[in-house]
């Protein structure tokens, strides 16, 4: 567990050039009518409503976060929650989102409830964490801010926090012009044997592209990839500091925010938008069941879904998470979620259904089995 460092704040006009098809993101489920009433007193605080006790949460003094985010980007999140509640410390645990669910599964099994707030970075874990009671159930004030489809059903589990999206990445200096990718498809050339990466398949995020990009091409894509001998890495951080070095020539799961942050510092990369779409996923989340420092987790819950956290999770460089809250402005740069085609799970249980399948095949091809 680690206290916060301070990031910097980048800009982002290295927006995608390419003409992008629009497309909202899919909803998960239905608002329960009379799910949003707020039996919990209402209080403002700063410039958002909160139902957690300040004074009771500022006498816990800390929380907990677990989240599937880089160091910087988690230190970062409870950086600024603490600039705007000194009294409340707060501490984080990051694992990548498999290994991070397995954690919380074992340590609750054993009856260790250690955690107040958990980020997960894609939707079946979120709803399994769901089905085994993992969640508090707290309405939050600023759920009136979000669509029913950017809320758990029941409302009160967990909500969007933003959302990732990932293209193809390549090293300008290693790539000529001519082998460059433009398409999913392109991928597969020979030329990229030994000199690919990925994530590895506890994350979340390489789950879902797996999944869409399958869906697109067949079951024989990932099995043609397997033949470049890609090389498999625990978060986009490690993917981008390998491309820019040259280690790497190519990443295939180029999240657009790892892309920028590193674009910014020099880096001699390029990001590609496949015509098709880029293969996205929500970030969510939600108080936990038996939470040791329950009204701190609420107030944090409620800053992070507030206008406050979300220009956090909009315009750090460490995260750069497009908001689904209703009135978010636009990301720097003037982009919104919906100038990107977005290629993002619509049936949960045939997504839940293809886990083990994943984890197979993807293990096998990184040579962990």
């Amino acid at each position: 567990m680690q206290e916060s460092r301070n990031p910097t704040n980048p800009t982002r006009r290295a927006a995608l050039k390419a003409g992008l098809a629009v497309a909202a993101l899919p909803l998960l489920g239905a608002l329960p009518r009379g799910a949003a009433a707020q039996t919990r007193p209402v209080t403002k605080v700063l410039d958002f409503t909160t139902a957690a006790d300040i004074a009771k949460a500022e006498r816990e003094g800390e929380f907990l976060y677990y989240t599937h985010d880089s160091e910087p980007a988690a230190a970062g999140i409870v950086e600024a929650f603490g600039k705007d509640f000194p009294k409340i410390k707060g501490k984080y645990f990051r694992l990548q989102n498999g290994s991070l669910f397995s954690k919380t599964i074992a340590e609750r099994s054993a009856g260790q409830y250690n955690v107040d707030v958990i980020q997960f970075s894609e939707p079946t874990t979120a709803i399994d964490f769901q089905k085994r009671g993992g969640y508090t159930n707290y309405v939050s004030p600023q759920s009136e801010f979000y669509a029913p489809g950017h809320l758990s059903n029941p409302v009160g589990n967990y909500f969007w926090v933003g959302v990732t999206f990932a293209g193809i990445s390549y090293n300008t200096e290693k790539v000529k012009p001519e082998d460059a990718p433009k398409t999913w498809k392109d991928i597969l050339k020979p030329i990229w044997l030994n000199g690919v990466n990925v994530k590895q398949s506890n994350s979340g995020m390489q789950f879902i592209q797996w999944y869409e990009l399958r869906k697109l091409y067949g079951e024989g894509f990932w099995k043609e990839f397997a033949k470049l001998k890609p090389r498999g890495f625990d978060s986009r951080v490690q993917l981008f500091d390998r491309l820019a070095k040259g280690d790497d020539r190519m990443c295939a799961l180029a999240e657009y925010a790892g892309y920028l942050l590193h674009k910014e510092k020099g880096a001699p990369i390029a990001f590609v938008a496949p015509a098709d779409g880029l293969p996205a996923s929500p970030l969510l989340t939600g108080v936990a069941d038996k939470a040791p420092h329950p009204e701190a987790a609420r107030l944090f819950q409620d800053w992070m879904m507030s206008p406050r956290g979300q220009a956090h999770q909009q315009n750090n460089p460490y995260l750069y998470y497009g908001s689904v809250r209703k009135d978010a402005p636009p990301m720097p740069g003037g982009t919104r979620l919906k100038d990107f085609k977005l290629l993002s799970p619509t049936d949960m249980d045939a997504l839940m259904a293809t886990r083990e399948a994943f984890n197979a095949e993807w293990n096998k091809m990184l040579g962990m089995l």
